[in-house]
Formats: structure tokens, sequence, C-alpha cells
């Protein structure tokens, strides 16, 4: 192998100087390699931002429903049997005990006769055990007749006495079921609904005529589950779609426990205070709700709102301006609207947060914000 000096005077072989040039070449690579990474960490993510504004949530909130009673009882018969004639339509004012709907008697009529046949029956069978107990002791009393003799008239006459007991709770039921033939009204109110006509063969306890009871008047709505908070703290006020004049304070009664399962909607009641006859079962009403003026709350996309989990809670990406460092702002959703969420918190007037990717973000992470307009420049 053939040596070779350098020009500093230092020998060495062909093959070393190849096997230097590699070592050379390599350590040039990984240094570059190694500003490569440096510039890839110095690179900061893009994220678009947007101001926030503080304002007072006082926007109204309006929803259609209908005026229903507070009570609606459900008339219907005691027994089964066909429908005679009917007494009532709907819209028909009704009292206490009058009669809505009869029953064919036929049957129940000879229920009862039956059955005071075998009253009567147990009634005369009674009377003659007793006349033999009587007539058995006497001859007991002057020792014709021994003591097993009587105790065999003795439990005849108890027998006696059971069977009658019977047949007078039998006859008063089959009476009682006579009477139920006919439907009498429990309440004071208006007929809103009539599911029975004549000739109708009905079971107990079937549904015949509804009736809506005198007294307090309520609206129904049905308000979508993402607008279900803060109803007890939104004054309502009603209005009716056939004369909007006149204008009804309402207090929320009641909120249904759980959704319907084709709209996933609540149905909630609120109470009419101080009606008038203008206001009429049925009719569609208007309520409105009116948002808590004074209490400043930011619209945000509901994209900004991100839910960090391990006791971090909800909140928004800040954004320094001058260095670009996220910092998490924890914040309460107050509520949803078509437009965005309206959130209270760590935020105020003027503070830049990140409303697009914030599930991707991390805490002290430096970023470059871009706004809206900017983007749509690009």
């Amino acid at each position: 192998m053939v040596s070779v000096m350098r020009a500093d005077g230092v020998f060495f072989r062909k093959g070393e100087k190849i096997t230097v040039v590699v070592l050379m070449l390599l350590a040039g690579l990984f240094l570059a390699g190694c500003h490569q990474d440096e510039q890839v960490q110095k690179a900061r993510p893009v994220v678009k931002t947007m101001r926030v504004g503080m304002e007072a949530d006082s926007s109204d909130r309006t929803y259609s429903g209908v005026v229903v009673a507070r009570y609606e009882v459900q008339e219907s018969f005691r027994v089964d049997g066909r429908i005679d004639m009917r007494l009532v339509d709907v819209g028909d004012r009704v009292s206490t005990g009058q009669v809505l709907a009869a029953l064919d008697e036929s049957d129940l009529r000879l229920s009862m006769e039956s059955a005071e046949a075998e009253y009567k029956a147990a009634t005369s069978n009674r009377r003659q055990a007793l006349t033999d107990e009587e007539r058995y002791a006497a001859l007991l009393a002057r020792n014709v007749i021994s003591r097993s003799e009587f105790d065999v008239r003795h439990l005849a006459a108890e027998e006696a006495r059971g069977r009658l007991d019977r047949a007078e709770r039998a006859f008063d039921l089959a009476k009682n079921r006579l009477r139920y033939a006919h439907l009498v009204c429990s309440t004071d109110g208006v007929v809103t609904k009539v599911s029975g006509e004549a000739g109708q063969v009905v079971a107990p306890g079937q549904s015949i005529v509804s009736v809506a009871k005198d007294g307090e008047l309520e609206v129904r709505v049905d308000i979508p589950e993402s607008q279900i908070q803060n109803l007890k703290d939104s004054p309502a006020e009603v209005t009716l779609w056939s004369s909007e004049d006149g204008r009804f304070h309402a207090v929320l009664r009641e909120i249904s426990p759980s959704a319907d399962p084709a709209t996933r909607t609540y149905a909630v009641r609120y109470t009419l205070r101080e009606t008038n006859a203008s206001v009429r079962l049925g009719m569609t009403a208007i309520l409105r709700l009116s948002g808590r003026a004074g209490v400043p709350a930011a619209l945000v996309p509901a994209s900004a709102v991100v839910d960090q989990g391990r006791g971090e809670g909800t909140g928004v990406w800040g954004v320094d301006p001058g260095t670009g460092r996220l910092s998490f702002r924890h914040v309460t959703i107050e509520r949803y609207t078509e437009r965005g969420a309206y959130v209270r918190g760590e935020i105020a007037d003027g503070d830049i947060i990140v409303v697009a990717g914030a599930h991707k973000l991390d805490k002290n992470m430096e970023v470059r914000p871009i706004t809206s307009s900017q983007e749509e420049r690009r």
C-alpha cells in the first residue's frame, strides 16, 4: 500500500484517506440533521383564533305551545259491557254527578236478580236452621236427644249464617255493578275528548270521556335538550296566537324527567297566572323566555370549548399575543345556541382564544395565531 504525505507533513496510506473522507461526510450529515431538527422544533403551528367580546346574555327565546288544563280526568266504566248511549260531546260543560254515558243493563240486571234470589234462599235457610237449633236445644235440656245431635244442628245453623253473609255481599256487589253501568262525572269541567260510541264494547278502566277540571290553566311546550338549562332562572311570559294584546305571567311548574324518544325534546309545563275568559283550552300559545340581562358572557364557536378531563374541566385555549404561548382558561357554559356557546369564566373582553383544532393542543405550546380575515386573504 502506498503512503502519501499531506501538506502538513503527516503520512497516511491511501486506504486510510478514504476512511477519513467517509467519516467527515457522515459527520457533516449528522450536523446538518441536527440543525434541521432544531429548525423543525422551532417551527410554531398555525392556529385559527378570535378575539373575545363579552356581552350581556339577554337574548329572548320563544316556543310554541298549547293551553291545557293542569288536571285532566279520564272517566271510565268500572265494569265491562256494551255502550248503550253517550250523553255528552266534546266542548260540553259537565258537573259532578252528571251521567256521561250508560251501558246496556240487561246482563248486569240478570246478575243482580240471580244474586237477589240466592240471598232470599240463604235467608230462608238461615231462618230454618235457627228454628231447628232452638228446638234441639229444648230437647237437649229435657235429655231427649244426645249432645252430638244438638251439635249437628248448631253447626248447620252456623253454616247457614255464613251462607247468608256470602249471599248478602254478592247481592250488594251485583247492585253496585248495575249502578256502575252509568258513567258519572267526578268533577266540574269541560269535555276535551270522547273515546267511546254507542254500540262499542268496552273493558273496565278504558277511557271513555276526558274531562279538563276547572281551575288553573297551563301552557305545555316542547323544548330541545340543548336549551333545557337555566329554565328556572328565566322569566316567562305567554301570549296567545289569536290575540297578542293579552300577556300573561307564567311560572315554571314541571319539566319532564325524560326526553321524547322521537323528537328528543322535553315536555315543559308553565302555569298561567291571572287569566281571563279569552284563554281557552287548546289555544296556541307563544312562550317567551327572557335572558338574564347583566350577566356578561362571550359567544364562542362550539369547537373552541374543550373538556380536558383529569380534573381540569371545561375551558378554552388562550393565546398570548406577544409570545404565542397557550394557556388553559377555565369557563362555564351558560347555554348553547345555533351560533355557538355562551361561556364565562377565566376570560375577559379582548382576549384571544383558539377556535379550531383546540383538542390537539397542550399547555405551554407556542403557536402562530391567524384570524379569520387573514385566512380568507390566503
